[in-house]
């Protein structure tokens, strides 16, 4: 029989930490999002902002077995566990061994006995340790996605990677990188640490929200809040990869990403607008994707959604389908789940269906058209049901 405990705190959640690095060593590691260090700072500012991290832990015989990662929030007035690091996490997974369909129930009656009324899920991988529990006792929110991966182990080599495109594309690319030499100076590559790292991280969010604004999209990642510092931290520790195209001694696109065992996990890319015309952002892929293969990585990730630029990328349909689930601990939880995999869907779509340029008014003027506050209205319905 297993033996679920849920721990509460800030202070609980520190001390777990020679036994998060000992289940995690036993299954070669700890997950890119599962790592104590990020999972350390999630649990000091939720604490800080007045919430409350948990972990729900899984021993079987005396020995801790498996580590989730969550945290108490309001649902639309419903107290719900939800993952911890999310949403910088692009992933949703345990750390040690995967926890079991029949494990399920005993962990859905520990996390209603410390007041909860729904356990939140989300991008859960089809290949994580949540699938198959999730499948027989969870409900899915209707946010299925792919992520799509480069197999590097397909090609072997880089040399036979960048074979596998055309001429057309290899010529255009040489072409491209020729001019923004001669423009700009030789081009470098990097992998940054330190400040050099940091600094690059500051540059490339300026480039991420200049181009979000752009758009009309709002990120709770790159907003100058909590997670953005976490991420910066998580560069200034080394825990995040930063990687960087330079064009004499400026920087031109730059990279910030994760490993995760023999798997590279591409977090966030961007480049200066104003060099566009060049596309650096390609050849500093092209670049990183190099160095992946020099490091031994067999996978390069590209993370969900499966956008056709990264379809070009992968070179094949190589890709892992996650989703969002729920398991209802009570009868109000029963009702978010259902609520929520009926609404996220259709709120999420129409606002996606509007233009930038009414996204961008919805986000500037609040109320100067009945499309501005539409969009604001789509935006209002997302965010009560996160």
């Amino acid at each position: 029989m297993s033996e679920i405990e849920i721990v509460s705190g800030y202070d609980a959640i520190l001390a777990l930490e020679p036994v998060w690095h000992d289940v995690g060593m036993r299954v070669g590691g700890a997950g890119a999002f599962e790592q104590f260090d990020l999972v350390r700072q999630a649990a000091k500012a939720i604490t800080r902002e007045g919430g409350e991290p948990l972990v729900a832990s899984i021993r079987r015989d005396g020995l801790t077995m498996t580590l989730l990662p969550l945290r108490r929030e309001r649902i639309i007035g419903t107290r719900a566990a939800v993952p911890l690091v999310y949403p910088l996490a692009q992933y949703t997974n345990t750390v040690g061994w995967a926890i079991s369909p029949d494990d399920m129930p005993s962990l859905c009656n520990a996390l209603s006995k410390v007041g909860l009324d729904i356990l939140l899920l989300r991008k859960v991988r089809e290949d994580s340790g949540l699938y198959d529990a999730l499948g027989v006792h969870g409900q899915s929110q209707n946010a299925r996605e792919t992520a799509l991966y480069i197999d590097l182990n397909a090609y072997k080599t880089f040399a036979a990677y960048d074979a596998s495109f055309s001429s057309p594309t290899r010529r255009n690319r040489r072409q491209r990188r020729q001019k923004l030499e001669a423009a700009h100076g030789p081009l470098s590559f990097d992998v940054l640490f330190g400040t050099e790292a940091t600094d690059a991280f500051d540059t490339a969010v300026a480039w991420k929200r200049e181009w979000l604004q752009a758009r009309g999209i709002s990120s709770p990642v790159f907003d100058a809040g909590t997670w953005q510092k976490m991420l910066r931290s998580a560069v200034a520790s080394g825990t995040a990869v930063v990687t960087s195209l330079r064009a004499g001694d400026k920087h031109t696109a730059i990279e910030v990403g994760f490993c995760e065992r023999d798997t590279y996990v591409s977090y966030l890319g961007a480049y200066d607008p104003n060099l566009s015309a060049f596309s650096p952002g390609q050849e500093q892929m092209l670049r990183t994707i190099a160095w992946a293969f020099d490091q031994g990585f067999s996978r390069y990730d590209l993370l969900a959604p499966s956008d056709g630029y990264k379809r070009q990328w992968a070179r094949s349909e190589t890709g892992v389908a996650i989703d969002d689930y729920a398991v209802a601990l009570t009868h109000v939880g029963r009702g978010v789940a259902e609520l929520r995999r009926h609404v996220r869907p259709l709120a999420r779509d129409f606002y996606l269906r509007l233009s930038p340029e009414v996204r961008v008014a919805g986000g500037r003027y609040g109320r100067p058209a009945a499309a501005a506050m539409a969009a604001m209205c789509a935006g209002a319905v997302l965010a009560a049901i996160e």
